[in-house]
């Protein structure tokens, strides 16, 4: 009689978790077997989104590509009628940048936005002088070479490049007054630890010096480095305008945020659900764009009110300067032969 008090009991325990289970599904799936036994989501009491997107960045408050991921959020949010809800993790929280390519190919984190995607074939449009704009992004990406380099993110990685978001142009913050390239002869300038930065610096004629950005306030501050590049928006968030007296509109690069989500979360959702998701992209990429344009003036004259002067240089020499730089590691990432198509599209 013990022992069968006892199977009672634990079946009772097994038949109550396996409710408390079914309960508990993410996918909603409680909700449906309701209401295909008469129940009514309107009549039910409120619940929970049925599905979750962690998004992270390196961009924070203020930053263009940050302001785009926000009205992703609403957009998809409110197109879901609140049955998918955006958690957002700026300023690195989740994590360095491989850190967050790599939670995204586990599905630890949906989506993510970076300027390093993790396929080096995306990555590398940033070569200096190669893309003159946004839009030649979006149409690399929607072309069939393109198409292909996506899809190598989805083969290696389970990781779907779906649009871009906006930075500014790169820039030149200095000590010395930078009118051409002549002006440029062996500064000391930091830049990122990568080879399109400095082997490009070096053909300026620069000692390009790689060195953590926590480090830069401090070492142009002492004279360690004249100077340094970043967008104008990073230049005015790290205070570089308090210790540089010179802004250099060098333009040399065009590089964007690219957007990525987890492929299996991305093809496991409802046509209807990606299709609001991509929408969701294209429209946080036309309000981040609009909203960089009125940024980059603002944070323009910030720099002009802290006493910098803007240096406008002929950017032809520059550019005739690094044609060698481009061309050998554009052969080196993609062969000659989808390097030639990767020109077609940036000078057409």
């Amino acid at each position: 009689m013990k022992m069968k008090r006892i199977f009672s009991l634990a079946m009772s325990l097994v038949m109550i978790a396996s409710v408390l289970a079914g309960c508990s599904n993410g996918n909603g799936d409680a909700a449906s077997a309701s209401a295909a036994s008469g129940g009514s989501k309107s009549s039910a009491q409120p619940t929970k989104a049925s599905i979750q997107i962690k998004y992270s960045t390196w961009a924070s408050d203020g930053e263009a590509a940050y302001e785009g991921m926000k009205m992703f959020k609403q957009y998809v949010e409110e197109g879901s009628n609140g049955d998918i809800e955006v958690l957002l993790y700026p300023a690195n929280q989740a994590g360095s940048t491989n850190e967050q390519v790599e939670q995204v190919s586990m599905n630890q984190l949906q989506m993510m936005s970076s300027g390093d995607p993790g396929i080096k074939e995306l990555e590398y449009l940033c070569l200096l002088y190669l893309f003159d704009s946004l839009d030649k992004y979006m149409e690399f990406m929607e072309s069939e070479i393109g198409q292909t380099y996506i899809q190598k993110g989805i083969d290696s990685r389970n990781t779907r490049t779906l649009d871009i978001l906006p930075r500014s142009p790169r820039i030149i913050s200095s000590n010395v007054a930078i009118n051409s390239l002549a002006d440029m002869k062996n500064l000391k300038l930091r830049v990122p630890e990568k080879d399109y930065y400095v082997d490009t610096f070096k053909a300026f004629g620069t000692n390009p010096t790689p060195m953590d950005m926590g480090e830069v306030y401090s070492a142009m501050q002492t004279g360690v480095v004249e100077g340094q590049e970043n967008p104008i928006e990073t230049i005015v968030s790290y205070g570089f305008q308090n210790v540089n007296k010179y802004l250099v509109m060098s333009d040399h690069i065009i590089k964007p945020a690219f957007v990525m989500i987890n492929n299996d979360f991305f093809t496991g959702l409802s046509q209807e659900y990606q299709d609001l998701i991509v929408e969701s992209c294209q429209r946080a990429r036309e309000f981040a764009n609009e909203y960089m344009e009125e940024a980059m003036q603002r944070d323009l004259q910030t720099c002009i009110d802290a006493g910098m002067t803007v240096c406008k240089p002929d950017l032809a020499e520059w550019k005739s300067a690094t044609q060698e730089v481009r061309d050998n590691l554009g052969v080196k990432v993609w062969g000659e032969g989808d390097y030639a198509a990767v020109k077609q599209i940036a000078e057409g």
